[in-house]
């Protein structure tokens, strides 16, 4: 064994003997291993939040949408559908409509009103996608108690009653509302809604316009600006409640990775219009772009706030080892007079330092770890709605680059601690060792 670590590794068993030096020791690795687990437990939330976040995000919202450029909305949107998906290959194309109006529930006229948008949609299309799916239910209390590949397959029927039978009936028309919403103007599923609109004369009161909506399931994206202002229809219904010219007419692509949703609509910025419909492509990440980047600022900061945790444990692992320094004088003058270079001394007490460092941080991730399963495991806590989107439990993730980066930054911290310490051991001169050790 290199005489480094022998000698390091006699130092440290003989701190298990006791007395201040083990007791400081001791702490400063005790002060490592709780700035670690706080760094593992407090990434995997954060990365839990993002995830969440970005699956509610993408699953409400087609990855990349393409806007008529005037009021008067497509000419032949089929067409330019059929280019959007030869130029970018999307999972699912469909159009979408959109209706700005007023809503309050049928039976009160005194109730409260909501300015939405009444979004019509595709249901069997709408249908096939699981991320927003999972945040369908239809309002009972049983709907938790099945299982989640059930749930999936009542919340696919669900959306799928929102298309028009073939003979329609005029009966009300199905629309799925938000939990937020239906709290908001005192509705349940089954429950009927009334469109209101301004009179064209005069007057200011709303007066009812249109068929009557009828509840058919409730969602909940966590998302407060969607579930606040939106409310999900048939497009076949949708036009039955409007004049055509009053409903905006779009096209929405989804990707096989929502991430690269950016890069679509780039190309889709290359298309030439078919019959003249100029159209503005958005995706929804760049809709998005400033939420994200203060959820990046956000993880960056708390990730730097929480590793001064370790360097303020650093300082223990300083005294720890000027004290062993102090108390080894005379072994490190014998060391030396027995032809030991100075070097060598120095490196005996860097990995010293290092040791402890690694042993807080391996206690550390060890403790975050399983904090981090009993979080995930354990409903330990029941978040309100709309804290973390489609959860009303703490998520965790915990991501193998964030604990690369915690341990190459902890050793880092561990190396430059025992820089001081370490020198001044190196510094020691042999006679002055044995004189005063």
């Amino acid at each position: 064994m290199p005489l480094e670590w022998a000698v390091c590794l006699r130092y440290l068993r003989a701190a298990r003997s006791g007395g201040p030096v083990s007791f400081v020791t001791l702490v400063a690795g005790l002060g490592v291993a709780l700035g670690v687990a706080a760094l593992v437990v407090a990434m995997a939330c954060m990365n839990g939040y993002q995830v969440n976040l970005l699956r509610a995000m993408a699953g409400a919202l087609p990855h990349v949408s393409l806007l008529p450029d005037t009021q008067s909305g497509f000419q032949d949107p089929k067409s330019l559908e059929a280019d959007a998906i030869r130029a970018v290959h999307p999972r699912t194309a469909a159009l979408y409509g959109s209706l700005d109006t007023l809503i309050r529930r049928l039976d009160a006229p005194a109730a409260p009103m909501q300015a939405i948008a009444l979004r019509g949609i595709e249901p069997a299309i709408e249908a096939q996608e699981s991320d927003f799916l999972a945040f369908l239910d239809d309002g009972t209390p049983a709907w938790k108690s099945y299982s989640p590949q059930e749930r999936l397959r009542r919340a696919g029927a669900l959306m799928r009653g929102l298309a028009l039978p073939e003979a329609p009936s005029g009966g009300p028309v199905p629309v799925l509302i938000s939990r937020t919403l239906a709290a908001r103007l005192g509705v349940a599923v089954g429950d009927r809604l009334t469109l209101l609109e301004f009179p064209t004369g005069s007057g200011f009161v709303p007066v009812p316009h249109g068929a009557a909506l009828q509840v058919h399931g409730l969602f909940e994206t966590g998302i407060l600006a969607f579930d606040e202002a939106i409310a999900l229809t048939g497009l076949d219904s949708l036009m039955r409640l409007a004049p055509a010219d009053q409903i905006e007419i779009s096209i929405g692509l989804r990707l096989d990775d929502p991430m690269a949703a950016a890069q679509a609509a780039d190309r889709l910025r290359d298309l030439q219009p078919p019959k003249g419909d100029a159209f503005h492509v958005f995706s929804w990440l760049e809709s998005n772009k400033s939420l994200f980047q203060v959820i990046l600022l956000q993880k960056a900061m708390l990730f730097l706030v929480l590793m001064l945790i370790v360097v303020i444990a650093s300082f223990g692992m300083i005294s720890a080892l000027v004290m062993l320094v102090t108390e080894k004088t005379r072994e490190i003058a014998i060391l030396k007079a027995l032809g030991a270079p100075g070097r060598t001394v120095r490196r005996i007490f860097l990995l010293q330092g290092i040791l402890i460092g690694v042993g807080g941080l391996c206690a550390g991730l060890v403790l975050g770890l399983f904090v981090c399963w009993v979080l995930a495991s354990l409903p330990l806590f029941t978040i309100p709605p709309g804290v973390y989107p489609g959860s009303d439990r703490i998520p965790v993730l915990v991501s193998p680059a964030d604990l690369l980066w915690i341990v190459l930054g902890t050793i880092a911290i561990a190396a430059a601690a025992t820089q001081f310490p370490a020198h001044n051991a190196m510094r020691i001169r042999t006679v002055d060792g044995l004189r005063h050790g």
